[in-house]
């Protein structure tokens, strides 16, 4: 069932179905919280998916830094010189240097060129060049990870089962974490928190011909590595990395002789936020937020640019045009913004970390994407569907006041619930294992000990 299935579902069982915008857009609401509540804190096998992820090794390089200052001169530093896909798989590393009073960690943020790059605060140390380890021990996942559920080393020919750790078991068992080798265990670890603009800056009205009457509303998101090397968060060819939530909404009222640009201002290059930004025009449909690109060559960037460094100094100027926007081709090419539970990225650290690069496969349950337009369809079966009307039901008759009412749609969800429990619930890999395993398995001897059951 898609969203204006559930919708009429909804007022055909209320007998209420009223043209509001504002109840709409409640009715949607509520329908995305049940979606999320339900569907979030279970193992479901059909929003199980597998991807590959990147792992990077520790390296060295040479760093000349100054004290008091977060820029970084040296050589031979991997960036991109495209502005569709711009970035380095350096951003976020972490920077371990040592100028001989101990070692100091510092995060690297931002990589403009080959010869610079910017940490996250002012170096403290003494001015001089040193050899510096840096490291992505941090392994974060895609945005939309609800829960882990497996991972798979890909390094080894037929992949191999890493187990699950927790930091208790690690420290208990004297594990080195700063140990490398083949992928034995992973454990849970600090997430990434990207902040939020806290508005839409930098959108200016301009003179443009035959554009159309139109109503645009506007987000920015702020980005960290558009070009990680960990995953594609958009796919191939397209801009990805680490958003944050959307910005605070602003909207443009817009004759036929005006569009909009788009010039996000300069900031501290230390921030190593990159900036882009969303667009929708409920009147022609377009409720979900899609991405603001490029669509000239104009200003010295390719057709396409959507993402702009800390630096700015760039103006995107996409073609908003009615006729445009009603088309399917932009339907087809546009980047719809993903859900990405407010910018926070869950991570994983693994034991021991990789030796050289190479790729693991994690199987995790997703969340679901919110519903944003009438076509789009809920990430729950079909024969279960209904049981987000019934939570929504469930809702809106406690808030008419008609408790009674409420607890039989609770009632008819719970049975649906319950059979889809029956069906599609994933049973998470669990193997206990008596007394200590054989010598050349994968433990000898295990440092957690033998399995004992205590009455």
């Amino acid at each position: 069932m898609n969203l204006l299935d559930l919708r009429e579902f909804v007022g055909n069982l209320l007998d209420y179905d009223p043209t509001n915008d504002t109840y709409r857009e409640q009715l949607t609401r509520i329908l995305n919280d049940a979606q999320r509540r339900l569907l979030t804190d279970r193992p479901w096998d059909f929003l199980t998916v597998q991807d590959d992820l990147g792992v990077l090794t520790d390296i060295t390089g040479s760093f000349s830094v100054v004290n008091g200052s977060a820029t970084v001169a040296g050589s031979s530093f991997p960036v991109s010189v495209s502005t569709v896909l711009p970035g380095s798989p350096w951003e976020l590393a972490e920077a371990i240097i040592d100028d001989g009073k101990g070692p100091v960690s510092y995060e690297v943020r931002y990589v403009p060129s080959s010869n610079q790059l910017f940490l996250d605060r002012d170096y403290s140390g003494t001015t001089g060049t040193y050899q510096v380890t840096l490291r992505w021990r941090r392994i974060l996942l895609p945005a939309d990870t609800s829960s882990l559920t497996g991972l798979l080393d890909l390094a080894v020919g037929i992949p191999d089962a890493a187990i699950f750790l927790s930091q208790c078991d690690r420290d208990a068992a004297r594990l080195d974490p700063e140990l490398l080798g083949r992928i034995e265990g992973y454990l849970p670890t600090d997430g990434l928190q990207v902040p939020s603009p806290r508005d839409a800056l930098g959108v200016a009205k301009v003179a443009a011909t035959g554009q159309g009457t139109r109503t645009i509303h506007v987000w920015q998101v702020n980005v960290w590595a558009p070009r990680t090397a960990v995953f594609d968060s958009y796919g191939p060819g397209i801009s990805g990395g680490f958003e944050s939530g959307l910005s605070r909404k602003a909207s443009y009222d817009l004759a036929d002789n005006e569009t909009l640009e788009f010039t996000p201002e300069t900031i501290p290059r230390s921030s190593g936020l990159w900036r882009r930004y969303y667009i929708t025009c409920p009147e022609l449909g377009i409720e979900a937020p899609v991405r603001v690109r490029h669509a000239g060559q104009e200003g010295g960037i390719s057709i396409d640019t959507d993402t702009v460094s800390p630096a700015g100094g760039v103006t995107l100027q996409p073609d908003l045009s009615k006729t445009t926007l009603a088309t399917q081709t932009f339907q087809t090419r546009a980047i719809r913004w993903r859900h990405n539970q407010g910018g926070m990225h869950q991570a994983i650290t693994l034991y021991p970390h990789p030796a050289s690069d190479q790729s693991i496969r994690v199987r995790r349950v997703r969340a679901p994407e919110p519903l944003w337009e009438d076509q789009d369809v809920a990430a729950i079966p079909e024969a279960y569907a209904p049981i987000l009307a019934y939570a929504a039901l469930e809702q809106l008759t406690l808030k008419a006041d008609t408790p009674a009412l409420s607890a039989v749609y609770q009632r008819k969800k719970e049975l649906l619930f319950q059979g889809m429990e029956q069906r599609y619930m994933g049973k998470v890999p669990r193997r206990l294992v008596k007394g200590q395993p054989a010598a050349g398995q994968k433990f000898a001897p295990n440092p957690f000990g033998p399995l004992k059951f205590t009455p």
